[in-house]
């Protein structure tokens, strides 16, 4: 005779196996439900809104970084321009401006103004390569396209104050460096046009071949010709 079916209740053993198999389950949607409602609830940072969010460093990645940075060196160019030596400072990376204090740069260009005030600068280009950039640009009366340093500092673009302009505040000061430009026949006359205190502007000896590094603030050696770029 065969076996006859089981009908019923199943054994104790079964059925302990059987909750536990339940419980399990149960656990998973509950886990799996969590984690839907949290995401839902805060998602990633990079998809709020609908459009990325910045880097934990704060670097710029975006098409308006590159507006934001046109828009602070055209201001730093402007403020050189004009002669308004403070306003520049105030645009320089923290690193630049331990060089020389706010005070000195703009007592540096009262007692040494620039030759002649307002000539404006083009920016002609700009390249981002990450927290660093590079901005081209001309200045009136003179063709030469001159290259400038900015870095992401902060949540801003700075002007980066160049090797040789670093070179001359750190190993010489105020009384010094207007001596040596006033030797040169670099500085206007002082007082000669209100609030004039930018860098003396006399371009360089030899005209550069190809787009330059000079920079607000450098002085270069005197010759007879128009106004370069920053320095």
């Amino acid at each position: 005779m065969g076996h006859p079916l089981q009908y019923g209740r199943p054994s104790k053993g079964e059925t302990g196996r059987g909750v536990a198999v339940i419980v399990l389950v149960a656990a998973g949607f509950l886990i799996a439900a969590i984690m839907i409602v949290v995401a839902v609830l805060n998602p990633p940072a990079a998809t709020r809104n609908g459009a990325a969010a910045p880097s934990a460093t704060g670097a710029p990645g975006t098409e308006a970084s590159e507006e934001e940075l046109r828009q602070t060196a055209q201001t730093a160019f402007d403020a050189y321009a004009s002669g308004d030596s403070g306003a520049f400072w105030d645009l320089w990376t923290a690193q630049s401006q331990a060089l020389i204090t706010r005070e000195e740069y703009v007592r540096l260009f009262r007692l040494c103004p620039q030759t002649i005030s307002g000539v404006s600068f083009t920016i002609t280009d700009t390249m981002i390569t990450g927290e660093t950039a590079l901005v081209t640009a001309t200045r009136a009366g003179d063709p030469t396209a001159y290259d400038y340093d900015f870095a992401y500092e902060n949540g801003s673009w700075r002007y980066v104050v160049p090797p040789q302009e670093t070179e001359a505040y750190q190993t010489k000061n105020v009384d010094q460096i207007v001596q040596e430009r006033q030797a040169a026949g670099a500085c206007g006359t002082p007082g000669g046009t209100p609030g004039a205190t930018g860098p003396p502007s006399a371009p360089p000896s030899a005209p550069p071949t190809g787009p330059g590094t000079t920079a607000p603030g450098v002085e270069p050696d005197p010759a007879p010709s128009a106004d370069p770029p920053p320095g």
